[in-house]
């Protein structure tokens, strides 16, 4: 199957190649960011790197969670009669999939990426579209709205006067209500990135592509309490405590949390040093990781040794500092969700307590975003259809949940040259 999804790929490339298709893009809107740089990776302390949501806006309940929102399919009547089956249920181990449609035989789609702050992951999805324009015949707009809410809202309806055909983006869980109101009055084709859409009951409302969240919590946790003994020995499990990060008002991250917490409990039942550190009292940076960290740890000096299950990159380099400062490496692991600054330390030979992370590549969230909205544009999927074959019965639009794996430096390349090979793009 797989070699049966390269030759197509390599078949796909040199017909773009070689055909003559319009290649021309709109132009971004004066507020837009086409040159969002990945942050630098120091190889003593981790750098600045990713997120998938926003600092606290208006528009959102405070669980993240919003109660209606009804998507327009974007596809008009006389082109979805194609799409009543799930046209990406051949889709490879990473998502990929072909509509059907030759993309040479139609005028270049043009795309807009949109997300709310210059973070790492949001850029290697940008440079991995950018690889695939060839592929599937789109031209790739991306904008970055600085964490501006007002600005993303504003640039989407820009976005949609210019004639843009579709749109890739990170709904932000603070203004989600906002958001989606306003892409769907454009009538044009979207599907989130990273950031599910939920209504009370957790059903999801919108295409996405990301994690399954309380699953992740509960993978972080568990591979701490599997993996403590290489370093610390046979010691006395109810000397470990539980700092455990959480950002309350966004769901994804909040359900992280959950799934950290309730593993914990049901590992350790009789250990009740339990630490919550919630990133609302700041925001979504290393700052505020350190500030709660500090906080925590320095109060609890009777805590012998420390689970760090961080729901956030950025919050597992704030506490690693602290850690560092107070001279308690070989007392604390520390593991995150997200991949982006871990990585780029253990190439330049970092070690420390921050020990491993769940990784994620940008080709993850690419690949089957933007063969989804193709698909949908070629007529041959609606936002309602699209990989419905995986749906949950309790979702009302399909969330394309991709896979994960917790790597360390010894195994996290590893991890990153199987995801390429799975793409079909190395």
């Amino acid at each position: 199957m797989k070699k049966a999804i390269a030759l197509l790929l390599a078949v796909l490339m040199v017909f773009a190649l070689a055909a003559c298709a319009k290649t021309a893009t709109k132009e971004n809107p004066a507020s837009g960011n086409n040159n969002t740089a990945s942050p630098a990776v120091d190889a003593n302390t981790p750098a600045a790197g990713a997120s998938d949501t926003g600092t606290p806006d208006t528009g959102a309940s405070d669980n993240g969670k919003i109660d209606a929102v009804t998507p327009d399919s974007g596809a008009s009547s006389d082109t979805a009669s194609d799409a009543n089956a799930d046209v990406s249920s051949s889709a490879n181990a990473l998502g990929f999939f072909n509509s059907g449609v030759d993309p040479n035989s139609r005028d270049t789609y043009n795309i807009a990426w949109l997300y709310m702050r210059p973070m790492a992951v949001f850029q290697n999805i940008y440079t991995v579209l950018t690889e695939m324009e060839s592929l599937l015949n789109f031209k790739t707009t991306e904008y970055c709205a600085n964490s501006d809410i007002d600005a993303l809202i504003q640039n989407i309806e820009i976005y949609a006067d210019q004639g843009i055909d579709g749109f890739l983006i990170v709904i932000d869980a603070t203004a989600n209500v906002r958001i989606c109101e306003v892409l769907d009055e454009t009538g044009i084709p979207y599907i989130a990135m990273l950031n599910s859409v939920q209504d009370s009951n957790g059903s999801s409302l919108v295409p996405c592509v990301g994690l399954d969240n309380y699953e992740v919590g509960e993978k972080l946790t568990q591979w701490l309490f599997d993996n403590y003994k290489t370093y610390w020995g046979d010691i006395d499990e109810t000397k470990i405590g539980l700092l455990n990060f959480n950002f309350s008002p966004n769901v994804d991250f909040n359900n992280r949390y959950l799934g950290s917490l309730a593993r914990f409990k049901e590992l350790l039942p009789n250990n009740t040093q339990i630490f919550d550190a919630d990133g609302v009292t700041g925001g979504l940076n290393e700052q505020t990781g350190y500030d709660l960290a500090s906080a925590i740890l320095s109060a609890n000096p009777d805590v012998e040794y420390w689970f760090i299950p961080a729901c956030l990159e950025l919050y597992a380099q704030g506490a690693t500092r602290v850690v560092e400062s107070l001279g308690i490496d070989d007392k604390v692991l520390t593991t995150c969700c997200d991949s982006n600054i871990l990585a780029g330390a253990w190439d330049t030979n970092y070690e420390g307590s921050w020990v491993s992370c769940l990784a994620v590549s940008g080709h993850q969230y690419a690949v089957p975003g933007i063969c989804g909205l193709v698909a949908i544009l070629d007529g041959k999927a609606t936002m309602e259809t699209i990989w419905s074959s995986i749906r949950k019965p309790t979702d009302k639009l399909s969330f394309y949940q991709i896979a994960n794996e917790i790597v360390t430096k010894d195994t996290y390349q590893a991890f990153f040259d199987k995801v390429i090979a799975d793409s079909g793009l190395a």
